[in-house]
């Protein structure tokens, strides 16, 4: 499984759009992308289990960075990826091949021919400077 750097962007982008901070960032695209286990306070705001997410939260974690997760998973993620712990242990055990089409249908990442496309044009990437 090989995403270029333009995918990467994408996804990125969309996490920047609502001011998610990075350190949530990352670990939700290794989730989307790689189907990595987030984490205990990832898996918790993700299966919608928030006072288990509160009680395993860094304490750096502020409530103001935790709306603008939230707000962009009910924004931008796929039913599929979030809402119950059942869900969340299915994308993790989700092949790659069954993945991408997903986040492929919801923009988050550019379909093979798409990035091949990009790559030939040699067109610039959006980068997120705060991430």
């Amino acid at each position: 499984m090989t995403l270029t750097e333009y995918s990467r962007n994408r996804l990125y982008k969309t996490v920047s759009d609502w001011d998610v901070p990075k350190e949530f960032a990352d670990p939700m695209y290794n989730y989307l992308v790689y189907g990595y286990q987030p984490g205990s306070f990832f898996t918790y705001v993700l299966a919608n289990n928030f006072a288990k997410a509160i009680l395993s939260s860094h304490p750096g974690n502020t409530i103001e960075a935790l709306k603008h997760l939230v707000g962009w998973m009910c924004s931008t993620l796929p039913d599929e990826t979030w809402g119950s712990h059942a869900k969340v242990d299915n994308w993790c055990d989700m092949p790659w091949a069954m993945r991408r089409p997903i986040l492929e249908t919801h923009g988050l990442v550019y379909t093979e021919k798409e990035e091949v496309m990009l790559i030939l044009k040699d067109e610039s990437t959006y980068t997120a400077l705060n991430l």
